[in-house]
């Protein structure tokens, strides 16, 4: 044997137990006294030992960078502001962006919304440029609008939008990509790390120092990753560019990544057809394609999720639908006639619907198939479309971590924003799993924080927001494997990984703590020890 884990604990039994590696396989899984001989021995002290995590909704490039910047997540009133921005003013070169992340809606305070007058007040000497808690979102201060000449506004496709305030001027809110990037573009990533989100390739030709960086801070995210267990990961922001990065890449990747290519309505025939070729062409290392993504809406709280009947304080208003449904259905029928597999964030219930609504016109036109079709979030979802989950073979990949209440995120401004009348079928995890649709989590880093026994910990400890609505909280054994197995189904690959069987890859990883206790405590187990193939990929 080329390596044995000894004196490990099972799971959920407890008891000792030793796992054998070889050429990559698991090639035995037993008692810890009848562990055969290896030439090398890991001694696991006690660990639990388990599959490694796949993660199904990550942001490589988007994570790789937050790590260099401002984490906002804890900031809950306007002087922790204040002090955060300034101290990390206090880190930059002199007129560098202060680029921030992770920020809630109501940071400052209950009812605030953060505007450009308020980063002013913290930091008014150098552009500042800040995303909201789920990436839909930021705020820029009024040299950065200056420096992007949008301070007096500017057109943006439908869907996105830069706020203005009754003085005719922008109040520093931008919402959706598109908006978004009037800024971003002009930080030091210059928008490479974003573009993708939004169907876009970087601006200008980025020279060979720039790929360097960027390949830098794409590898950075991987270790990242397989610090936390994770050993395959879909990187959700594929475009042109990043597939060559990460072809490149591809050899030196300490985990797996599977790269979709991101399709939007507006493209022309002849990038649709290079960004399906890309998604067909073959895999290599341990880089992989086979994916389209799209987006369907955007989020609850700039009003972009798309939902059905309106919202509570704008009946008349259903948020915008980022593709129209003929457009839909036939990008759907593209993609799935290639042989790809789709994924689409659709967050309002409306544009579940939509999603639905594609994926049958697409089984229609060319036969059903074992397709796995996905639907990223799914943060509400109506009583009459969940049956449809099942009837049409589509996944669900959910974040425990997105829940307001969960992951430190407050209630308000999105759970009055959603409307109560959605609350019972708000992320409905446990109903979707008891219905008997594949379920698989991810975080979507840097939306949310990496950890994914932190976000088994949001699994189990959710609690309703209201008496009498229904629980969603899943059980441990449910929730890792939606987290192993369920990720590996959703990507093709339950035969070889997601669980501790011989001949399957040893992903495997040591898990110190109480598993149990994380229903309780989000702190209350770490990873300690990643194998991806019978490699050693991080160690404590």
């Amino acid at each position: 044997m080329d390596l044995v884990i000894r004196n490990a604990r099972s799971f959920p039994e407890g008891a000792a137990v030793a796992l054998a590696v070889q050429d990559g396989l698991i090639a035995w899984v037993g008692p810890d006294a009848e562990a055969p001989a290896a030439a090398r021995v890991i001694d696991a002290g006690g660990d639990t030992l388990l599959p490694a995590f796949t993660e199904s909704h990550v942001h490589l490039f988007l994570g790789g960078t937050a790590l260099g910047q401002l984490n906002l997540a804890a900031v809950s009133d306007t002087a922790s502001f204040h002090s955060a921005l300034r101290r990390f003013a206090e880190t930059l070169a002199p007129g560098e962006f202060l680029c921030g992340y992770a920020a809630n809606y109501e940071m400052l305070g209950p009812g605030t919304r953060p505007d450009r007058h308020a980063l002013d007040t913290a930091v008014a000497d150098r552009p500042v440029f800040i995303t909201s808690t789920d990436y839909h979102a930021a705020w820029a201060n009024t040299a950065a609008l200056q420096l992007a000449g949008i301070l007096s506004g500017a057109e943006t496709p439908p869907g996105s939008e830069v706020v203005m305030g009754p003085d005719g001027l922008a109040t520093g809110e931008l919402r959706e990509g598109a908006a978004m990037e009037l800024v971003r573009r002009l930080t030091p990533t210059g928008g490479r790390d974003s573009t993708a989100m939004i169907g876009q390739e970087p601006p200008g030709t980025p020279d060979a120092a720039m790929r360097a960086r960027d390949k830098a801070t794409i590898l950075r995210a991987c270790y990242e990753l397989a610090r936390h267990g994770i050993t395959s990961a879909v990187n959700m922001d594929g475009n042109l560019y990043q597939a060559g990065l990460f072809t490149e890449l591809a050899e030196e990747l300490p985990i797996r990544v599977k790269l979709p290519m991101n399709l939007t309505e507006d493209q022309d025939k002849a990038r649709v057809a290079a960004l399906i070729a890309q998604a067909q062409a073959a895999p290599v290392g341990r880089l992989e394609f086979g994916m389209i993504k799209m987006f369907m809406d955007g989020v609850y709280d700039t009003w972009t999720a798309h939902v059905v009947g309106g919202y509570p304080d704008d009946p008349a208003h259903d948020g915008p639908r980022l593709i129209s449904a003929p457009a839909f259905a036939r990008l759907c029928t593209m993609a799935d006639a290639a042989g790809l597999q789709i994924a689409v964030h659709a967050v309002g219930d409306g544009a579940v619907r939509a999603v639905l609504d594609g994926y049958e016109a697409a089984r229609t036109a060319n036969g059903p198939r074992d397709s796995r079709h996905r639907i990223e979030h799914i943060d509400t979802i109506t009583e009459a479309d969940l049956p449809r989950l099942r009837d049409l073979g589509v996944m669900a990949s959910m974040q425990p971590v997105h829940p307001p209440g969960s992951a430190g995120l407050p209630l308000e401004p999105t759970i009055s924003i959603m409307g109560r009348a959605r609350w019972p079928t708000a992320f409905p995890w446990a109903r979707i799993a008891a219905q008997g649709t594949p379920l698989a989590f991810g975080t979507d880093w840097p939306v949310s924080p990496l950890d994914p026994l932190h976000c088994l910990h949001c699994a189990m400890a959710r609690r309703p927001w209201a008496p009498g609505m229904p629980d969603q909280r899943l059980h441990l054994a449910d929730a890792l494997a939606a987290y192993s197995a369920g990720g590996a189904y959703l990507g093709f690959a339950e035969n070889r990984r997601g669980q501790l069987r011989v001949g399957m890859q040893a992903d495997v990883i040591l898990v110190t703590g109480s598993l149990t206790a994380l229903a309780e405590r989000a702190d209350a187990a770490r990873v300690t020890l990643t194998l991806r193939e019978g490699e050693v990929i991080w160690q404590a």
